[in-house]
């Protein structure tokens, strides 16, 4: 057991290595992406029609296609074929591709007929030429949920069978096809060059993947695969399709929560918005890189260790999820608190970004990366749950957690945090979040006979904090030999003090942590884990 186990540890560990990496690729090609975009047609009335006319489509169809297929379809066709129902397993792909399909094709068929109201609601304050000619842009670009969803799909079985690279780097595709698009076609078409990018950028990342998936049918196929029958199908596909409910429900919660934000923001001074969209723009980022690669790189394995009724190696999996948000988390959430000031200084600081500007977005920040370890784990509790073929839990303790946040935004928006409050406040609901997930989840295993015991928790949590500490020491001392010698305001000061503390602080983090014989630590850098 205990060889399985490090080998399990190690799968994850690879897989956390590759998806962070391809997430980072696709945040820094994302971000070439939005430099080329700005220059060609800056931030003028051009860029507002597309943002608000790919809102709708983008939004939909990743909950309808990404969100669904990973939580609901990916556990249950990962847990057939590892029983060795391949024939099954793969019957089920199939089926669902063809329902996510006609799903997907009547969402893209009613949002163009609907076009002209979902504008309205979106981007009330369009007017006249301009309202109009958001809406020919909506009804361009809906068909991307069409083929963001059939990627998604391919993806979801790309990392059922831990191709994790393949998996992370599709994604990439989508920026790089409105960069070419934009570059080539801008002088012709304008800015429905964006548009043309969207759609060439989505269908590519489908084509990239679907010859992957079908080498793995093909593979499968030189055995005996066997017969299905209709009934087993028509029941996964049901399966699906209840499984499917609570997690578009959960997604539409968090979605409105953002909208709740940024309605009472609306009440306070100008610059409350835009403060909360820039920092969690920034928290976002080593959310995105960190802890959703630890949620996905150890799904699979929770999914087929639940479906072969593998309880102790499934506790160790979770366990090892926990602690990579743990460790990977704790030092970016004391880095981005620590130096909140100059790093959206850096970001940011610029034009018309002056400084009420940074302060506000600087307090912001702070607060949202309070909750950035709570988030990482509501993320893997959820695919846990999802692992469990249980959906109905996560949605039922997610509203909880919603009415949580409004009372909480109510309440601390009027303390002198004022927005930087509504950031605490979503803080504090993911940590209450995750806890819920965790104790439920926790008591359901302990009564099948393998729960997480309390030490097993305080235990890496303890060791992240004393190396957390080290962090922090060694980035002040950093600070006082080398980084006061330049003034904060100054973009220079600024980069030496980031670059040189906060990056001998993480340096020391990570000495400390191996020291103190944290695996995930040793497993990633060592390429073995403990």
């Amino acid at each position: 057991m205990v060889d399985r186990t490090h080998g399990d540890r190690r799968v994850a560990l690879r897989g956390f290595a590759h998806i962070g990496a391809g997430t980072m690729v696709s945040r820094i090609t994302g971000f070439v992406r939005e430099i080329t975009t700005a220059a060609i047609f800056g931030a003028g009335t051009s860029m507002d029609i597309f943002v608000a006319a790919f809102t709708i489509p983008n939004l939909l169809c990743r909950i309808l296609g990404e969100t669904a297929v990973e939580s609901a379809f990916m556990p249950l066709f990962k847990g057939l074929y590892a029983k060795g129902e391949k024939a099954r397993a793969w019957a089920l792909a199939w089926g669902t591709f063809r329902r996510l399909t006609i799903v997907l094709s009547a969402v893209v068929l009613v949002g163009i007929a609907v076009a002209p109201l979902l504008v309205r609601v979106v981007a009330s304050g369009f007017t006249g030429d301009v309202a109009d000619e958001t809406v020919r842009m909506t009804r361009v670009m809906f068909p991307f949920g069409l083929f963001i969803g059939m990627a998604a799909l391919m993806g979801a079985i790309l990392l059922a069978f831990r191709r994790y690279r393949a998996y992370s780097l599709a994604p990439v595709l989508l920026n790089v096809g409105i960069v070419i698009s934009v570059l080539v076609l801008h002088g012709r078409i304008g800015y429905y060059s964006l548009a043309v990018g969207v759609l060439v950028g989505a269908a590519l990342q489908f084509l990239v993947q679907a010859p992957i998936v079908r080498k793995l049918l093909a593979a499968d196929r030189e055995g005996d695969l066997g017969a299905v029958s209709q009934t087993d199908t028509h029941e996964d596909l049901k399966r699906v399709s209840g499984l499917s409910g609570p997690v578009v429900l959960a997604a539409a919660v968090q979605r409105i929560g953002v909208v709740v934000d940024r309605m009472i923001a609306s009440f306070l001074v100008p610059g409350s918005i835009s403060s909360l969209y820039y920092s969690f723009r920034l928290v976002h980022l080593p959310y995105a890189v960190l802890a959703l690669a630890a949620g996905r790189s150890v799904a699979p394995a929770l999914a087929e260790q639940h479906a072969l009724g593998q309880v102790r190696e499934f506790k160790e999996t979770l366990l090892s999820g926990i602690r990579m948000n743990i460790i990977y988390l704790v030092p970016v959430t004391l880095l981005s608190v620590w130096f909140a000031r100059p790093v959206v200084g850096m970001v940011y600081q610029r034009g018309a970004f002056d400084e009420t500007d940074l302060a506000m977005t600087a307090s912001a920040l702070a607060m949202y990366a309070a909750g950035l370890l709570s988030m990482g784990c509501v993320f893997l509790l959820t695919r846990a749950f999802a692992a469990r073929l249980n959906t109905k839990t996560p949605v039922k303790v997610s509203l909880i957690a919603f009415g949580l946040n409004v009372i909480l935004n109510l309440l601390l928006v009027r303390t002198p945090l004022k927005h930087a409050g509504l950031a605490l406040a979503s803080s504090i609901a993911f940590t209450a979040h995750a806890v819920m997930l965790y104790i439920i989840l926790n008591r359901t295993m302990t009564d099948g006979g393998a729960g997480i015991g309390l030490r097993e928790i305080v235990s890496p949590v303890t060791r992240a904090l004393a190396a957390g500490v080290v962090l922090i020491v060694v980035a002040w001392g950093l600070e006082r030999a080398v980084g006061m010698r330049f003034a904060e305001e100054t973009m220079s000061g600024r980069l030496v003090r980031v670059v040189v503390a906060g990056g001998g602080g993480l340096v020391a983090y990570v000495l400390a942590a191996w020291t103190l014989g944290l695996p995930e630590i040793r497993g990633l850098f060592a390429g073995r884990a403990g």
